[in-house]
């Protein structure tokens, strides 16, 4: 941007009180900012300067208001806070705490007898709550702070349970992919598959953020989510890929030796 030269500024010499664009700039050491600061707020308008102070007397200003006939300036936004408060969830000592899919899906050990915590997970930005294993009174504190609850083993009319990792479930699927099409051939499939769509963010009575896991939040928690990851994009109405069927015989594998010992 060019500024006309000192000499074409106004009547009298630079230095001395003068008239530039209508505004009256009296004798002192900064006019030269006053200079450019005149021509640009006839350029651009006065918001380029003041917008910080505008936003903060809630005075709103329309996208018309900043435009100039060659580009608009890029003006700083009040940022909004959406999502999960990660250094809330952090500071409530979870245990084994992990931040599985941000603002979605984030695992940690069960908080039963605890409602104080789950309370602090509906603040921090938590709706939902799965747990893989049976604790009383643990669905009535999390409904309590305003939490949707549900436990792996009532999905589907209770056909699921935390060991079902290491059992039958995994060898039918890896044996017969295309069980994986039918519910009716198995209500433990049909279970499955409703996992995977709660922790896909698919069931709406189960909205993310969710927060997910076992009695301590460690192994079965782990095992679980990586039986999610390998199922999360498979098309529920088709047999299972080749790809699935050999992570699958991979982590049965796996998941066998560990319980082995």
């Amino acid at each position: 941007m060019r500024i006309q030269s000192f000499s074409r500024i106004g009547s009298k010499s630079f230095g001395s009180e003068f008239i530039y664009k209508g505004r009256y700039i009296p004798e002192k050491q900064d006019q030269t900012i006053d200079v450019i600061r005149t021509h640009l707020e006839e350029q651009l308008g006065p918001q380029l300067f003041y917008y910080d102070q505008l936003i903060k007397e809630k005075i709103s200003i329309r996208p018309a208001e900043i435009e100039t006939n060659s580009f608009k300036p890029v003006l700083k936004k009040q940022r909004l806070r959406t999502g999960v408060n990660i250094k809330k969830m952090q500071r409530l000592n979870l245990p084994a705490f992990r931040e599985r899919r941000p603002n979605e899906l984030y695992s940690g050990g069960n908080l039963a007898y605890q409602p104080e915590k789950l309370k602090a997970l509906k603040d921090a930005g938590i709706k939902s709550v799965l747990c893989f294993v049976n604790y009383p009174d643990y669905k009535e504190d999390a409904e309590a702070a305003g939490l949707n609850f549900i436990e792996l083993n009532s999905i589907k009319g209770a056909a699921l349970n935390v060991f079902d990792i290491s059992g039958d479930l995994i060898k039918e699927l890896i044996n017969h992919p295309e069980s994986y099409v039918d519910d009716r051939k198995g209500v433990k499939v049909s279970a499955l598959k409703e996992f995977i769509r709660i922790l896909n963010g698919e069931n709406e009575e189960m909205p993310l953020p969710l927060y997910f896991g076992c009695q301590n939040g460690t192994d079965r928690t782990f095992m679980w989510y990586q039986l999610y990851n390998i199922l999360k994009d498979e098309p529920m109405d088709k047999p299972l890929s080749a790809e699935a069927i050999a992570r699958l015989a991979v982590f049965r594998n796996e998941v066998e030796d560990y319980f082995r010992w």
